[in-house]
């Protein structure tokens, strides 16, 4: 959804610079140019939106799961030092799994990439089963692996 929302924030801006030139230019009067500070919060925002969009992720693969939310720094697992994969407790609309290491502190795997003001969210808990049943099939098919 915000892959959808950023770009459009982003026209939103562009069609107001663009309207401050021609209201400028046709009726003679510089006031209308402050349109422009909008226009440059518009585009700034729809970037903002847009790269964060981008840039959330869940990635599972061969070593480990991966994952980034839409701010904050990027956090990996290896399946090596998983040892279980708990279900989010509930009330916690944006968290997929509890991953449980070998040293036993826990780890919230969270979906940051859905705001916490979206209607999903906000009308109930968000659906993550999607996530969690792969995060689990992923460490069911490396744990058979290693037997």
């Amino acid at each position: 959804m915000n892959l959808v929302i950023g770009p459009l924030v982003m026209l939103i801006g562009i069609g107001a610079g663009i309207t401050a030139i021609v209201l400028t230019i046709v009726l003679g009067a510089a006031g209308f140019l402050a349109l422009f500070i909008p226009a440059a919060l518009a585009l700034a925002g729809g970037a903002f939106v847009l790269r964060g969009a981008r840039r959330s992720r869940l990635q599972i693969d061969a070593d480990g799961f991966t994952w980034c939310g839409f701010l904050g720094a990027e956090r990996s697992v290896r399946w090596e030092q998983l040892h279980q994969l708990l279900p989010p407790p509930s009330g916690t609309s944006r968290t997929v799994a509890i991953a449980e290491l070998r040293d036993r502190s826990r780890i919230e795997v969270r979906a940051l990439w859905e705001s916490p003001t979206s209607p999903g969210s906000l009308l109930g808990d968000a659906d993550h089963s999607t996530a969690q049943n792969a995060l689990l099939a992923a460490h069911r098919e490396w744990l058979s692996g290693r037997r």
